[in-house]
């Protein structure tokens, strides 16, 4: 009997299984269909080809204007230099040896009076005041610099050579230079650099004079010389340019190429009414997800070369006319083929990737137009995974190396550059997080294919009354997805403005309260009693709010004090590999100054009870509640969790949040109540806030499970392992409670036969 169940199970595998054949099938169909497509063929092979030439060509066009030109600086007041080092080379020049040989510049020079007695100004007709005289000078030069006429006007006060040369003068208007410049002119900035660089070589031959007059040795002043030489071959040198500029180029493109492709495949065939004929073929559902995402991902690599080739050979050519290089570098040539290659094997699972995002979000679209709507979200979101890695100090690390896209974007970049050692070490790490986001992303865009509400939406136009009254008319026991979804993002937009409105640390602890109760209350909790009030017609099955079995309340304390060692040791991990920088910390210093001298119960009830209640019932209950629809369970984990530690908002806490609520949500899962996870969040905050406090007792007890250290108390290392081991025994236990209420029906949380007993219990599985 055992071993005919087995053949039966054996053979249903097998009947759902995706056949290489029908895949096959499938894609040759795509593939067919796009190449057909004008559209698509001038978009991947011939606008590539087209596009960089015409830009290059462009680019040369237009690099006669990015040359540097002359600029006009005039001089008044040349008379009151006497005795001075040299600045003017005669009237019409500054001296040779100030200026740079780059620098281009077409001065004039004027006497003060002479400035002030030019024909056409009538400015210092009559006696009048030396400060009245400069008043109007002042607003002579400030005409001359808006009306182009000079970019910059350089000022002389009368008596300046006098008053410098004085040894035991105070600061005064005398000893004032005045430059006069157009902020909203470029060329006027360019003269101002340039007129400032000037005065500093002429004020350092001017000290240097002085320095030697009085008898001081000049080299005094300088006792060695630095020469910094690049060891670096010129080869290696290039390849560390192009392995900035590349992978950015080619992940962009990958990420478009399978966008709009994905569109017409998807969003297009219901356009078209071809999808329909599709999906009622022998070809399994999944079959067909593998074939599209075959296709899609074969032009997304398609256009990611293409384009990467075309502006390879095209910026190899145009950097090379105009001289633009990395440094040290001033001919550009083509980069280094064999390294480049490594580019190519990091495209296939990156393409992948994009084409599995792009064939699940196109799945929503119910046609091509609202298809192209969402490549803005989609590229808004991904985008700063790409960007990361082109900011400057960003390298491959322990850290970075577990954040998707940049990761792998790190490990090219490296192989590139000739790091194998460095690669090697953090190959796994990126292998792992990119191979799981693929999964996770492949098995979204399989899921919108066994979706008929996702493939075959209504299509009517939306309606404001007539969805207000649908919210209204057809509430549920408990949140949709949708509904969870919307509370997520308005509580995540309202910290978010929260934490830009606070400008500054309170300085007192009224202060402080204020600062985590308002967020806590006004930003987390109240959002959620809203929605649960106003969108479901149950508070308590909507927050979840059961009684589980008596036995978990006491587990969920325990599971709190023993797993909390674990949790500071995680923490002491992430703050090792993300540092928090010297500017946060001291931004946080009034804050933990406050918090250590309050009294202990009250810093208990801010920072543990409010918490523990405001966030559970937000993320595992209302949220998690909706999450939970349609079989969601790995849904409501992991979003619940990812929602719940973004809320933190520093990206140490929200990182260690994370791995907690992913914790939190399996309790909530396998306890079908959210009151278990209040007691282990309120457990673990509490341990957190008293765990100097307990330092300070010198309790025989404390010291056997705690130890003060330069950088705070930590947990002895035996009692961490003891605890983790108590931890996961309770959490074996939990596992073992079957929730006495089904929370993942199809269509509904709870029904009514259901609420007939409210508090129905958990009980072990037989």
């Amino acid at each position: 009997m055992k071993t005919a169940a087995a053949i039966k199970r054996r053979l249903a595998m097998m009947a759902d299984s995706p056949r290489i054949g029908a895949i096959a099938l499938i894609y040759a169909r795509e593939m067919r269909d796009q190449l057909r497509d004008r559209r698509t063929l001038f978009t991947i092979a011939v606008l590539p080809i087209l596009l960089y030439p015409l830009v290059g060509m462009l680019l040369l066009q237009i690099a006669q204007f990015t040359r540097q030109h002359p600029t006009t600086v005039c001089v008044i007041g040349r008379d009151h230099l006497d005795g001075l080092p040299p600045l003017l080379n005669g009237e019409d020049a500054f001296a040779e040896n100030l200026i740079d040989e780059s620098a281009k510049m077409e001065m004039s020079s004027y006497l003060w009076d002479e400035m002030a007695l030019a024909p056409g100004h009538e400015y210092f007709e009559g006696t009048e005041t030396p400060k009245k005289q400069a008043r109007r000078l002042d607003a002579l030069t400030t005409n001359l610099v808006r009306s182009g006429r000079f970019d910059v006007v350089l000022q002389f006060p009368p008596g300046f050579a006098q008053s410098t040369d004085d040894d035991a003068h105070e600061a005064s208007d005398a000893d004032t230079l005045k430059l006069m410049y157009n902020v909203g002119s470029d060329q006027s900035m360019v003269a101002k650099d340039r007129v400032i660089g000037i005065l500093n070589r002429w004020r350092g031959d001017w000290v240097r004079d002085r320095l030697e007059s009085s008898g001081i040795d000049l080299q005094q002043l300088e006792p060695f010389q630095v020469n910094s030489v690049d060891i670096a071959p010129e080869q290696t040198r290039e390849a560390a340019f192009w392995s900035k500029l590349l992978p950015f180029v080619m992940l962009v493109w990958a990420m478009t190429g399978a966008f709009y492709p994905a569109i017409d495949l998807v969003a297009g065939e219901k356009e078209r009414g071809t999808l329909e004929t599709l999906l009622c073929s022998p070809a399994l559902r999944s079959e067909i997800v593998w074939g599209k995402l075959g296709a899609v991902m074969t032009f997304s690599m398609m256009t990611a070369i293409l384009n990467a080739g075309s502006m390879l050979v095209t910026s190899s050519f145009v950097f090379k006319q105009i001289g633009v290089g990395p440094d040290g570098v001033s001919n550009m040539g083509a980069p280094p083929l064999g390294p480049m290659m490594w580019l190519l094997v990091a495209l296939v699972p990156l393409s992948a990737l994009f084409s599995a995002l792009a064939l699940a979000v196109a799945a929503m679209a119910r046609s091509s137009k609202e298809g192209q709507y969402y490549l803005m979200p989609l590229m808004m979101v991904t985008l700063p995974l790409v960007l990361l890695p082109m900011l400057p100090g960003t390298t491959l690390s322990p850290g970075t190396s577990v954040i998707p896209v940049t990761g792998m974007f790190l490990l090219v970049r490296a192989l590139v550059e000739g790091q194998y050692y460095l690669a090697l070490a953090h190959l796994p790490i990126v292998a792992t997080v990119t191979g799981g986001c693929l999964l996770m992303a492949t098995r979204w865009a399989r899921r919108q294919f066994e979706s008929e509400s996702v493939l075959f939406g209504d299509g009517d136009q939306w309606e404001l009354g007539m969805w207000v009254r649908h919210l209204w008319r057809d509430r549920q026991t408990a949140a949709t997805v949708s509904q969870a979804f919307a509370c997520g993002a308005i509580i995540l937009v309202a910290l978010f403005f929260g934490k830009l409105a606070v400008t500054e640390m309170p300085q007192h602890f009224g202060g402080i309260a204020q600062l985590i109760l308002m967020p806590q209350i006004g930003m987390i909790l109240a959002p959620t009693l809203l929605m649960a009030t106003m969108m479901t017609t149950s508070l308590r099955t909507s927050l979840r709010l059961r009684m589980p079995h008596w036995t978990a309340l006491p587990m969920a304390v325990l599971i709190g004090l023993t797993l909390h060692p674990t949790y500071v040791f995680l923490a002491q991990w992430i703050s090792q590999m993300y540092p928090i920088s010297e500017q946060a910390a001291a931004a946080m210093k009034p804050f933990t100054d406050q918090i250590s001298s309050a009294p202990w119960l009250t810093i208990v009830f801010l920072m543990a009870l409010v918490p523990a209640i405001c966030e559970e019932l937000a993320f595992r209950g209302f949220i998690f509640g909706g999450l939970l629809r349609g079989n969601g369970r790995v849904r409501a984990v992991v979003v619940s969790a990812i929602m719940f530690g973004v809320s933190h908002g520093v990206l140490q806490q929200s990182i260690a949040a994370t791995c907690m609520g992913l914790l939190l949500g399996w309790v909530a899962l396998k306890t079908g109540s959210v009151l278990p996870g209040i007691l282990i969040h309120f457990t673990n905050n509490a341990m957190s806030v008293s765990l100097e406090r307990l330092v300070q007792l010198e309790n025989p007890a404390t010291n056997l499970l705690l130890r003060s250290t330069p950088a705070g108390p930590e947990y002895h290392p035996l009692w961490l392992v003891t605890s983790m081991a108590i931890a996961i025994s309770c959490l074996l236990y939990l596992n073992m409670l079957r929730p006495a209420v089904d929370e993942q029906a199809a269509d509904r949380v709870l029904g009514s036969n259901d609420l007939a007993d409210p508090t129905a219990a958990l009980v072990p599985a037989s």
